[in-house]
């Protein structure tokens, strides 16, 4: 059983199969009420979002936010701490200046606060050294299709695929292809058997293409848009939240990374887009890899 909805600014396609197709059409309904839950906790496009509440207020007194939250914002913190700053939570006001973000009814960010600025207390209490502006959008997407699996699992679904945009993970027998856009088209990239694989690529815009890409990355190290000459970079690993945020560190940081790549249990491939044929890599490894 299929099923596509919009949702996390992308269409989220849900895939499961199990003993029984009415237990399926729960466990697929779990999925996205799952992965809804996720954006309406940390969307920056929503004004009555949790994250919202946390760039309005967080740095006068500390706010109490959901479990989920409070999860994600401690792995955005542990990534960009051990990236050393490559992956930054706090680059809204970049994503700001440039219009991919709207910016009504938001306090300014103090042009030097880091991701060291957040501080992440007891019982599930957040609080801004100094006023800053935090987006999620390169690690919440990620957390959300693990949830959405997580509710197909405990729903006793035998197999199950979550693909939002970019972010896939799936679980039980056989693999599922995965294939990234290049300027003809899509091109095979992989097939994904078990876990998950985020891909982060350089955002360009396609003459002719009713639909463009919405991703875009941020180098803290200068506070611009990230720019590359075409291709992009995949990150497999154990779950979708892991490969959603380290698939920025890889993009900027290169093969240089791969120590703290191996620290979680990833693995990058980076891809040029290569006209007429199949994405050509940067690294040993070759398209159609099994992960």
């Amino acid at each position: 059983m299929r099923r596509v909805r919009p949702a996390l600014g992308t269409l989220v396609a849900i895939a499961a199969g199990g003993r029984e197709a009415g237990a399926v059409a729960q466990a697929i309904d779990a999925a996205f009420a799952a992965v809804e839950l996720t954006e309406r906790l940390m969307s920056f496009h929503s004004a009555d979002s949790e994250l919202s509440r946390l760039n309005r207020s967080a740095n006068r007194r500390p706010q109490k936010v959901h479990a989920w939250t409070f999860a994600v914002l401690r792995r955005a913190a542990r990534i960009a701490s051990l990236s050393e700053g490559l992956f930054d939570p706090t680059v809204a006001p970049v994503l700001l200046h440039a219009g991919l973000l709207p910016g009504s009814g938001l306090p300014t960010a103090q042009r030097d606060a880091t991701w060291r600025d957040l501080g992440l207390q007891r019982d599930f209490h957040v609080f801004y050294a100094r006023p800053m502006l935090l987006d999620l959008g390169g690690i919440a997407k990620g957390f959300a299709v693990d949830q959405a699996i997580h509710a197909l699992r405990r729903r006793g679904c035998s197999h199950g695929c979550v693909n939002a945009g970019g972010d896939l993970r799936r679980f039980g027998p056989g693999f599922e292809p995965v294939r990234v856009r290049t300027r003809d088209g899509t091109a095979p990239l992989a097939e994904l058997r078990c876990g998950a694989i985020g891909t982060s690529a350089a955002r360009a815009v396609h003459a002719g293409r009713l639909a463009q890409p919405i991703g875009v990355i941020v180098d803290p190290r200068n506070r611009e848009l990230w720019h590359a000459a075409g291709g992009g970079v995949s990150v497999a690993a154990p779950s979708c939240t892991v490969a959603d945020a380290l698939t920025k560190v890889a993009a900027l940081a290169g093969p240089a990374c791969r120590p703290l790549l191996e620290r979680f249990g990833a693995q990058a491939y980076w891809w040029t887009d290569a006209a007429g044929g199949a994405p050509q890599t940067a690294n040993a490894m070759v398209p159609r890899n099994r992960w």
